[in-house]
């Protein structure tokens, strides 16, 4: 993952731990790295990024699907370069006594390099809700049914 990328993760990680701190689920979030001024359309000095959280979960999986389709239409009018998704979600994590379902921050990137995904669990003590550190996950089902930067085929 490149710089400009680990950016958009560090923002992701932020916003995720500013909702925890607020006690509330992580909603899910969109940062993309655009070449072209989203107002305008005319082309950046320098890739920027750019950044939206819904105000809810997803309902279901054709929520998800469309929020998808949005993204992957703005990745292509804007040119980005990469895209990350975040958001809570729940998971199988392996512990010391064995598999266990866990809510957990996802968070996927993609870039010219293809699809990279991780996450970070949701731990919870003293009363205070904290996000763990960020592991990659590269067994992890990649729920994008299509991927979302232009020109780029499912892997």
């Amino acid at each position: 993952m490149k710089q400009d990328e680990t950016a958009l993760v560090k923002q992701a990680l932020r916003d995720a731990r500013e909702q925890l701190e607020r006690g509330v689920r992580v909603m899910p979030g969109a940062y993309m790295l655009v070449t072209l001024n989203p107002q305008t359309g005319a082309p950046l000095m320098h890739p920027t990024a750019i950044g939206a959280q819904r105000d809810q979960p997803f309902e279901s999986r054709r929520d998800y699907s469309e929020f998808c389709d949005t993204l992957r239409a703005e990745a292509l009018r804007l040119k980005a370069i990469a895209v990350v998704l975040a958001g809570e979600a729940e998971a199988e994590i392996e512990t010391t006594r064995g598999a266990e379902r866990r809510r957990v921050l996802y968070v996927r990137v993609e870039d010219d390099a293809g699809v990279h995904q991780m996450h970070a669990p949701i731990e919870s003590s003293s009363g205070r809700t904290r996000l763990g550190s960020l592991l990659a996950d590269p067994e992890a089902p990649d729920e994008v049914e299509q991927r979302l930067l232009p020109g780029r085929q499912s892997s």
